[in-house]
């Protein structure tokens, strides 16, 4: 009789709890989307980067006129110069998978060339006005996914001078900036790259101040 009892017991508390359990067990499935209801895109991605530098640039060298009077050696005269120039020119930045980028570069910089030396006792100073063409190649590796505003960058390549009379020259260089607004098409770049290398025997060291506008696709 109590087992019997107990077994009935047991069958109510069963039946009592079996509708709680299939509510929270089993969910309905969500409904489908009216027929007609908006679809929302995901916001485009751009990878790739067109943009016109502008800024200014700092060059300087400095160099001695030595001679060797057996037993002797001397210095006799010695400069320094110094160039300041505009620069402008169209930069593209290719993407090549992942933070790879591969940028190709064409500045122009316009400014005068000043040049302070001794002439044995006497000092002398001189100016004139050069234009002198850099096209560049650089790697550059973008820090942060795409999607995010502002995205930095580091970038290391290499330079080359034509300057007046078929002057030829290259430089090492390397550097960082930023994009912003770099989730839309258009935006603005600031970079900062150091140059070293040489034009027409000379060696010469830079910094470029940058900034640019840019157009993302």
């Amino acid at each position: 009789m109590h087992r019997l009892t107990r077994i009935a017991l047991a069958a109510s508390f069963l039946v009592a709890a079996a509708p709680a359990a299939a509510q929270y067990a089993y969910p309905p499935p969500p409904p489908p989307p009216p027929p007609g209801a908006p679809y929302v895109q995901a916001p485009p991605v751009y990878r790739n980067v067109l943009r016109v530098d502008l800024g200014v640039s700092f060059y300087n060298s400095g160099w001695y006129n030595c001679y060797t009077y057996y037993p002797y050696y001397s210095c006799s005269s010695g400069s320094y110069t110094s160039y300041i120039p505009f620069t402008v020119g169209p930069q593209l930045d290719i993407n090549v998978g992942g933070p790879n980028n591969i940028s190709i570069g064409f500045d122009v910089l316009i400014g005068t060339i000043t040049a302070s030396y001794y002439n044995g006792p006497v000092y002398q100073s001189k100016s004139s006005d050069v234009t002198i063409w850099e096209p560049t190649v650089d790697y550059v590796a973008k820090f942060g996914p795409p999607t995010l505003d502002t995205v930095g960058r580091f970038r290391v390549g290499g330079g080359m001078y034509i300057g007046p009379n078929s002057g030829l020259g290259g430089a090492f260089r390397i550097g960082g900036g930023a994009s912003f607004l770099n989730t839309g098409r258009l935006g603005i770049g600031l970079d900062l790259v150091l140059e070293a290398g040489g034009y027409q025997g000379y060696w010469i060291g830079g910094l470029q101040l940058m900034a640019s506008p840019e157009f993302h696709f």
